[in-house]
This record gives C-alpha cells, structure tokens and sequence, in this order.
C-alpha cells in the first residue's frame, strides 16, 4: 500500500493515514473487500510506530470505512451501505467546515471557491449535483 507521510504538514501522521486510505477508497484504489496490511507491516513500511497505525485503524473502523475480522485483518467495507446519510453528512460538514475556514483566511470568494470545487471533483469523474437531499 503506498502511504506516504509528510512530517511537516502540521496534520497527526494517523490522520495522514486516515486522509490517504479515504482517497484510495475514494478513487477505487482500494475496493471493496481489499486487505488492508496489518498494523506490524504498515508500521515497517512508513517506519512509524505501530501504535500510530493503530489509531488511524480505528479511526477508519470507527467511521465505517473498514472493518476488522479476528484473525483476518482489516478490510474496506463497502461505503455506500456502510454509512448511513447522517453519518455521511455529519464528516462532510466537518471536511467542508475545514475547507471554508481556510478559504476564508485566504480571502478566496465563493464564486472562485466553487470553480476550483468543480474542477477538483472532475478529477474523480464526480458530477455536484445542484441540490442534496
């Protein structure tokens, strides 16, 4: 699995992880039923503590991106039925809340704002619909 971890982001590293298994299930990287490495064997890879691993696991788990079978890993569930709207909606706020303080900061306006929205969304084949329910 290639994660990579920028130590001066001012991001936690498990976050990082966290960022980065998202994007992978996001653009199809990881499907369904994918593997996930084993806490030891990512921990070797990215030469971090295992415990970091650990945490961006659960974090995962916790939002219903993977699920752990004993004995077995942890593997990506299948998101769409995994996360209900009101789940989905609440982490949305949460990234979009994130967004906005940084826009604002940087004294982007709205209209700029949702062009490059637009043009980011492209990348993943992903039409913004004009309304959500």
């Amino acid at each position: 699995m290639l994660i990579k971890i920028d130590q001066t982001s001012g991001r936690a590293v498990y976050l990082q992880i966290v960022d980065q298994v998202k994007h992978a299930v996001a653009v199809g990287k990881l499907a369904p039923d994918s593997r996930l490495p084993t806490i030891r064997q990512l921990a070797a890879e990215l030469v971090i503590n295992p415990n970091t691993i650990a945490k961006a696991y659960r974090q995962l788990e916790s939002e219903g991106i993977v699920a752990s079978r004993p004995g077995a890993g942890a593997f990506i569930v299948n998101t769409d039925s995994a996360l209900s709207l009101a789940v989905r909606k609440k982490l949305m706020c949460e990234l979009i809340d994130r967004l906005l303080v940084e826009a604002i900061h940087m004294n982007i306006d709205r209209p700029t704002l949702e062009s490059w929205i637009s043009e980011c969304a492209r990348k993943f084949n992903f039409e913004l619909k004009k309304e959500i329910p």
